[in-house]
């Protein structure tokens, strides 16, 4: 994908996306993947399951009935999640092809009872080089930073600490002082 493309897809697809400030790794997984279906016209489904020691972190792929399917693992962190949903929709984006499902695949992938040995045979399969890697890494990239631009830019309501939850002892144990910090 060439550098002008990059840009306006970093433009469209964050505006595409609507989020507001109370959007979470998890919330924009989700809206990632209806705005691609949209911007497809075709349907995606979303999973997350555990990928055990497959060495398999995600995936994309078609059913026989043309059904895109992404599966991300959930033994890593929402953050770590989204970045893989972008990789897999980076693929999407690319022109890329997704690994070909058999109708018995593509049950097993969409059902959920989905074995670990089943994803690693579908990743197996899929035809990608190590160019269309590097290439749905780049522009994973690129999304994340305009992500992370988009984040940066928001407005959100400093809050005093209060309570004994986690959040408030990090805030004391950095030096928070209610006395000291009244303007937060």
């Amino acid at each position: 994908m060439k550098t002008r493309q990059l840009r306006d897809l970093r433009r469209t697809l964050i505006h595409d996306l609507e989020l507001d400030t109370s959007a979470t790794p998890e919330t924009v997984c989700r809206r990632l993947v209806q705005v691609m279906a949209q911007r497809r016209g075709e349907e995606i489904l979303l999973r997350f399951e555990d990928l055990g020691d497959t060495g398999v972190s995600g995936l994309w792929a078609v059913t026989a009935e043309g059904v895109n399917v992404i599966v991300v693992t959930t033994t890593r962190s929402w953050v770590h999640r989204l970045l893989i949903v972008l990789h897999e929709i980076a693929h999407m984006l690319c022109g890329h092809q997704p690994a070909e499902l058999t109708a018995h695949e593509g049950r097993a992938l969409l059902f959920p009872d989905l074995s670990p040995k089943t994803v690693k045979i579908v990743a197996g399969r899929t035809g990608l080089t190590r160019a269309e890697e590097r290439e749905a890494d780049r522009v994973a990239g690129v999304l994340t930073r305009a992500l992370l631009d988009w984040a940066g830019r928001q407005q959100v309501e400093p809050f005093p600490p209060d309570g004994d939850d986690l959040g408030t002892r990090a805030w004391y144990a950095l030096g928070y002082a209610p006395e000291r910090d009244r303007h937060v």
